[in-house]
């Protein structure tokens, strides 16, 4: 469904978009682009080859190349006549904070639906449609909440409203830790996405208002790049890390069930890993064996339970670390409007 989508989109962008509009004179940095492609790649690829068996070598491989494109990555924009990065400017706490601030929240939602869509099909057994309709809470509230977070940055500013928005994903995350388990109503999934929602409507404004408001007039390309950035790595990163943690909990989880079976003998190696590898391929093997069915299913849920529990974990304290990189680090109002202020004067003078 997405490629002929996307090729739809590169075809009309081909023909409708004019070019040459508003260029700048200066030569982009293909290097710098280059080397964060590589950098964000490896660094995906080796946290979701984390959990996978007999996949160390490549992992630490994964691993080096993202040290090693980082490591580059900061010199070449030291060095670029005209960095894709000026660390200079990212390196001022409204930006780099509200950047931080923004992964984190974009990314705990993506992470969230990600394992909720899962949870509702594989444990409590829902229709695509049905997982899919019971997000809508998140989607209300962060329509409704989106204008009322411009007047808080307005009013009390960003570290105010960010810090609210923390507070909401996190009552989020520890109502899917703490309650969603076996047999549990939709008050308390809808009550979860209501809180995700109404955080995420609440982080994007001061996120996005920050970056745009603490760089130069010459690098808002800059600040919108990096507003799509907070969703597109936020979401990645911590779907990895969610996915990553899941898989290895629930291979942990279903090996101590297989371990502790009456008849864990006659269980082969490659039914055992077929059984360890996910929930999918654990209901495969019950469809082989409708004799074990039962059990194997109870199994692979408790599993997927115990995997989804160490993902919330670890989003817990991904908040956690986010409200206080905006706690120490975000300037609060006045003083935000003074360090913009200096920016702009700053840069004018540039």
């Amino acid at each position: 469904v997405v490629i002929p989508v996307a090729l739809v989109a590169l075809v009309m962008a081909l023909k409708f978009i004019p070019s040459h509009v508003h260029e700048s004179p200066e030569q982009v940095d293909n290097i710098g682009g280059i080397l964060s492609l590589v950098f964000v790649g490896a660094l995906i690829l080796a946290i979701n080859f984390a959990p996978v068996p007999n996949m160390g070598k490549l992992v630490l491989s994964l691993t080096a190349v993202t040290i090693v494109t980082l490591i580059l990555f900061v010199i070449r924009q030291r060095r670029a006549k005209n960095p894709l990065y000026d660390l200079k400017v990212a390196a001022r706490p409204t930006f780099w904070v509200a950047a931080v601030g923004g992964v984190i929240v974009f990314g705990s939602l993506m992470g969230a639906m990600f394992l909720g869509q899962q949870f509702m099909q594989n444990v409590l057994g829902y229709s695509t449609v049905a997982a899919g309709a019971a997000i809508l809470p998140a989607a209300v509230l962060m329509i409704l909440v989106a204008p009322r977070s411009a007047k808080l940055v307005q009013e009390q500013g960003s570290r105010f409203t960010l810090l609210l928005s923390f507070g909401a994903v996190l009552i989020a995350l520890v109502i899917m830790f703490l309650f969603w388990n076996e047999g549990i109503s939709y008050w308390s999934i809808g009550t979860a996405y209501v809180f995700l929602g109404l955080g995420v409507g609440l982080g994007g404004t001061p996120s996005s208002n920050s970056l745009a408001a603490s760089v130069p007039i010459t690098k808002v390309g800059m600040a919108s790049g990096t507003t799509d950035l907070q969703r597109d790595l936020g979401g990645a990163l911590m779907q990895s890390i969610f996915g990553a943690l899941l898989a290895a909990g629930f291979a942990s989880s279903m090996n101590s069930a297989i371990a502790a079976a009456p008849n864990a003998a006659e269980i082969s190696d490659s039914v055992a890993s077929q059984l360890m590898l996910s929930y999918a391929s654990a209901e495969n093997i019950a469809q082989q064996y409708p004799q074990y069915a039962e059990q194997i299913t109870a199994a692979a849920k408790t599993a997927f339970l115990a995997g989804d529990d160490k993902a919330y974990i670890a989003g817990i304290i991904s908040v956690l670390i986010g409200a206080a990189l905006v706690f120490f680090f975000f300037p609060k109002k006045k003083k935000e409007d003074e360090l913009l202020q200096q920016y702009h004067a700053a840069d004018t003078k540039q």
